[in-house]
Parts: structure tokens; C-alpha cells; sequence
């Protein structure tokens, strides 16, 4: 994927999803920010699942000293 694309994906996907939500901190397990739009909630929910199993896969791969 070209730098182009990949802005105009990140472009089109706010436009898509222009609400967000942020739960966590980045200092207890982790920041999750989810973008949305509020017009289809029927999408949250399996967007935040999404973002939680993200953050858990992330978790498994880090290195700790």
C-alpha cells in the first residue's frame, strides 16, 4: 500500500467514523480509542470488542526487561 493510500484510507475511515471514545490510560494496561459514528450503533459494540482483542494481542507481544 502506497503512502497515498494509506492517508486517503485513514481520510475516508474519519469520515466514516467521525465520533470517538477513549477508555484506559496508558500507564494501567493501556489507552483503546475508538472511532464511530454514532448514527450506527449497532456497530459500537463490535468495534470495541474489535479494539479490546487488538490491545490483548498487542499485550503478548511486548518485550518486558
Amino acid at each position: 500500500m502506497s503512502e497515498e493510500q494509506v492517508v486517503r484510507h485513514i481520510h475516508e475511515n474519519k469520515e466514516n467514523r467521525p465520533d470517538s471514545i477513549t477508555i484506559g490510560t496508558p500507564s494501567k494496561g493501556g489507552e483503546v480509542k475508538v472511532y464511530f459514528n454514532a448514527a450506527r450503533p449497532e456497530e459500537i459494540n463490535a468495534l470495541i470488542d474489535a479494539a479490546f482483542t487488538a490491545r490483548a494481542y498487542a499485550a503478548t507481544k511486548q518485550v518486558l526487561p
